[in-house]
């Protein structure tokens, strides 16, 4: 056995959890190693319980010594909703090695490298380090850029259009390739779309019992009629007044707010003009594009501009799903 299986082992113990259970802290897992053997494994299960280091080290029928510990991220060093959890570990004393698939990006929690070295542990950080990223993403994101993890969301017909002439867009794809986008809204924080959506389809804009609803944000130049679905929801409204800039500017300055409201995450489902402004203003992490075989032969595109082709190949296709009719593509930055 090598330290590649034993974090990648930490890394199956993280995705034990829900994360919509743990937010807003990352997902964690954690094996106990002991002659090259996982004599004990954890996971931080939801937030305000235990985390992956504690619950690893309590599973221990007895006491050991000289062990070592892999843990997919840097042991907090605050004092939370728990105890620190570098301080379980030093106290412990069971342990000669921690070994660290990354650096805690969150300043308030960090620290726990310094503090395991102080105590006399070594500390390996780095073992499979892009992995551990990639399951907590938006988490990195969130502390690292400060501000939302983008996913730009739309559906097209086939011959590239998001709704008829006359803004109407019911429905484009089929029910398979809906539920997958309410899927996909379960996991977010927010979802954000424009006035014209809103006023046209009057969306619910949640997670028809999937998952846990989005918040919901619009950029709006006027006050929500009442009567729209949406007006009950306590959206985050940007209006006019705060959107005076550019478009690019406009985009930044929302997104700093919605830092500001810990939206760890956010789902841009807008039209034409939001999602071009998404895409242009290059603040956005994954495209999720749907498409459907239907034509419309004429209407309302889904890209503002010539130069869609251009920005799609310097993205990297990673997922390609059927549905029944439909196929959605994944795209990342």
């Amino acid at each position: 056995m090598n330290k590649t299986f034993f974090m990648q082992e930490a890394i199956r113990e993280a995705l034990k959890a829900d994360p919509n259970k743990v937010f807003p802290n990352p997902l964690v897992g954690c094996v106990i190693v002991k002659d090259n053997m996982i004599i004990a494994r954890g996971y931080h299960k939801e937030f305000g319980t235990n985390h992956a280091e504690v619950n690893a080290i309590q599973s221990l029928d007895v006491p050991v010594s000289n062990a070592d510990l892999y843990v997919t991220l840097e042991p907090c060093a605050h004092f939370g909703n728990n105890p620190p959890c570098v301080g379980a570990i030093i106290d412990s004393k069971m342990f000669k090695k921690v070994i660290l698939a990354s650096k805690d990006p969150n300043e308030k929690a960090m620290g726990g490298i310094k503090q395991l070295k102080e105590a006399g542990i070594e500390v390996e950080i780095g073992v499979c380090e892009d992995k551990a990223r990639e399951i907590n993403r938006r988490f990195f994101t969130f502390f690292e850029k400060k501000r939302p993890y983008v996913i730009i969301k739309f559906a097209r017909t086939q011959d590239g259009f998001i709704a008829r002439l006359d803004g109407s867009s019911k429905w484009i794809t089929e029910e398979d390739a809906r539920r997958d986008v309410h899927v996909t809204r379960s996991g977010c924080d927010a979802i954000l779309v424009g006035r014209n959506t809103i006023n046209v389809d009057n969306p619910s804009l949640d997670s028809h019992g999937i998952g846990k609803n989005p918040r919901i944000v619009i950029l709006s130049s006027n006050p929500i009629n009442s009567s729209l679905k949406v007006s009950t929801k306590n959206p985050i409204i940007f209006t006019k007044e705060l959107l005076k800039n550019q478009p690019h500017h406009n985009i930044k300055i929302i997104l700093d707010n919605l830092f500001k409201e810990n939206v760890q995450s956010l789902l841009v489902e807008g039209g034409e003009k939001t999602i071009t402004s998404f895409i242009r203003s290059g603040f956005y992490d994954e495209i999720h594009e749907y498409i459907s075989p239907k034509k419309f032969y004429e209407g309302i595109p889904f890209y503002r501009g010539e130069d869609f082709g251009r920005i799609r190949s310097s993205l990297k296709l990673v997922s390609e799903v059927l549905f029944k009719n439909d196929i959605k593509k994944i795209y990342k930055k």
